[in-house]
């Protein structure tokens, strides 16, 4: 079923510790929209951002690794798969707050 632009299709909010990183979102069909809008806040620790990208939601595809630039809070991008999720890298210290929400866009 298609995601209805302006839709929360994920939220995130217990504190990434450096023990659980990678922090890997669910896997988004892409059907319906065609922008993302992410936006997250953190304290504490050094976090890196990415977007995998998958032709059938299960895996995460090679070819399609270079699609996508490092994601910024509060600048939509637009959707270049099929499926994509969030993947988080949490590294120097544990943050102490994690939210983290991303909503569609038409």
């Amino acid at each position: 079923m298609a995601t209805l632009p302006g839709y929360k299709i994920w939220e995130y909010y217990t504190p990434l510790t450096v023990a659980n990183s990678p922090l890997l979102g669910p896997w988004i069909d892409t059907t319906g929209f065609t922008q993302v809008l992410p936006y997250w806040k953190f304290t504490g620790g050094t976090q890196v951002f990415s977007i995998d990208a998958s032709i059938d939601g299960s895996t995460a595809d090679t070819d399609l690794g270079s699609l996508y630039s490092a994601p910024v809070s509060g600048t939509a991008f637009d959707v270049k798969s099929p499926w994509l999720r969030l993947h988080v890298v949490q590294s120097v210290a544990d943050a102490t707050v994690t939210k983290i929400l991303l909503q569609s866009r038409a």
